[in-house]
């Protein structure tokens, strides 16, 4: 009877853990239909105030916008279902192919940044805890608390005028390859994979070089929260009863560090993956200083030219995004931690 509870614990708790993620779609999804349906006149989004009212009739019973509400709502959801993200009015392709092409350019940076930031966050943080208030805590919680203040957009204008205009180390910030560069074939759509895939090293050097500037600004101010929490859950463990005892038993200390800080880990991880679904949707405007040709730089596009398909679809994508990687932060922590298993009983 034990064993199969434990045996139903898992599937139990992960078709909840999709309901959850579910209704939170529903709930985003019925947001943006109210937003553009209901609280808004779309035809005259998409025509803009110069438009006749012949033309308005016309472009609203073309996308059947004279329709009752609630019958709106369930076509729009049917697209939504079958993956209709609408027709860009400006370039006349369908919007989730553009975003196709365009979000690995997103996952590139995101995962760049946050690799980059989980080089400095994690030892700082370990450091940090192991010496509370020393030379290194203080350094770190600086850092920390630049990271917090600065915007994105400004520190990456102030690396672009550094390493770009001043010092001549850095290329310029115009996509993802130099001009000369030739670009390699389309696998996963992300630059630098595709370059290793294909053996093209001079264009994947060019591409690490215009990765590394957006990186460092993600890296710079979306993972300091990982370096404190870090700092903070490893000061906790370090606390606890099961560390004092394992010190007077006279374990190594490298050996009680690493259970301390498997221990805090938990926490470390579901901030990792919170900072990983935010650097996703949250690059909007690090793509747009640096002209890379992700959906955030599409969405502002988009918006400049009155296009709103193309920027509900990155809503949707974005809201998307979210929920899955919460979904996921919340298996990995069961799956870490025993206790959080045990609370799923």
């Amino acid at each position: 009877m034990i064993a199969s509870r434990g045996a139903l614990r898992w599937p139990l708790y992960v078709a909840t853990r999709l309901m959850g993620a579910a209704l939170a779609m529903l709930g985003v999804v019925t947001l943006v239909f109210i937003v553009t349906h209901v609280l808004g006149d779309p035809a005259r989004l998409i025509l803009g105030p110069r438009a006749t009212d012949e033309q308005l009739v016309q472009l609203r019973h073309q996308l059947g916008y004279d329709q009752p509400v609630l019958q709106q709502y369930w076509t729009y959801l049917g697209n939504l279902l079958h993956g209709d993200l609408g027709v860009s009015q400006y370039t006349q392709q369908p919007v989730r192919h553009e975003i196709w092409l365009r979000f690995p350019a997103t996952i590139e940076l995101a995962a760049a940044g946050l690799f980059l930031g989980l080089l400095w966050t994690l030892p700082l943080g370990i450091i940090s805890a192991l010496r509370p208030r020393g030379i290194v805590d203080r350094i770190s919680q600086t850092i920390v608390e630049f990271g917090v203040a600065v915007p994105s957009f400004w520190l990456g204008i102030l690396l672009i005028f550094l390493f770009y205009s001043v010092w001549h180390v850095a290329p310029s910030p115009v996509g993802e390859l130099d001009i000369s560069a030739i670009p390699p074939p389309r696998v996963t759509g992300m630059t630098v994979v595709d370059s290793l895939i294909a053996g093209q090293w001079e264009t994947c050097w060019s591409a690490l070089q215009h990765l590394a500037l957006p990186a460092i600004t993600l890296a710079i101010t979306a993972c300091p929260p990982i370096l404190q929490l870090t700092r903070n859950s490893m000061i906790g463990v370090l606390r606890g009863d099961f560390v004092r005892s394992a010190r007077a038993f006279g374990l190594p200390a490298r050996t009680v560090r690493w259970y301390a800080f498997k221990n805090a880990l938990l926490p470390i991880t579901t901030m990792t993956a919170m900072t990983f679904g935010y650097l996703l949707g949250g690059t909007v405007l690090v793509e747009l200083v640096f002209s890379w040709p992700g959906i955030g730089l599409y969405a502002i596009q988009s918006m400049q030219q009155f296009d709103y398909a193309p920027v509900l679809g990155v809503v949707i994508l974005a809201s998307l995004v979210y929920v899955l990687v919460y979904l996921f932060a919340d298996l990995l922590a069961m799956m870490v931690d025993p206790r959080v298993r045990e609370g799923t009983r």
